[in-house]
């Protein structure tokens, strides 16, 4: 079974840190086991660099993209997830896949888009839902084809 540890990612807004699970890759460096619900720039499987602080590892910078995008999705406050679901199977046609979490009153997704994934017809997908008042998407970051270096 492959070693998981636990590493700490700064948010943008200064708000707070968000931890997620990642795979030792090689020396300082770590494979993203989770999809991101708050930081921006980093998707499922990105190699990245740590620094240590305090005894506790915490990311620095991606090293290589493995091609994922990801984005978010935050359904109406007092909506429970079958209602995600009800919408949800557009987006899972297309290869997409998500974790949830009900921390907040809007229940929020991480959206994971592996590269296999058109992700002009899947934001299209969340746009036209988001208009229709179903849910609010943002993206937490595209992967742009020229960015793609697996390791």
């Amino acid at each position: 079974m492959v070693e998981r540890v636990k590493v700490r990612f700064p948010t943008d807004d200064g708000q707070q840190d968000e931890v997620m699970y990642a795979i030792p890759s090689r020396d300082n460096c770590y494979i993203l086991d989770n999809s991101p619900f708050y930081v921006f720039g980093v998707s499922y499987c990105d190699e990245f660099k740590v620094k240590e602080t305090d005894g506790e590892l915490v990311y620095d910078f991606v090293i290589a993209r493995a091609g994922h995008s990801t984005y978010r999705i935050r359904i109406p406050a007092g909506k429970e997830h079958q209602y995600f679901l009800e919408h949800w199977d557009p987006l899972a046609e297309l290869g997409c896949s998500y974790e949830g979490s009900s921390a907040n009153k809007k229940r929020l997704y991480a959206i994971d888009m592996p590269p296999n994934v058109d992700v002009s017809k899947a934001y299209n997908i969340m746009e036209d839902n988001e208009h229709q008042g179903i849910w609010e998407f943002e993206e937490g970051h595209y992967c742009r084809a020229d960015e793609i270096s697996i390791c």
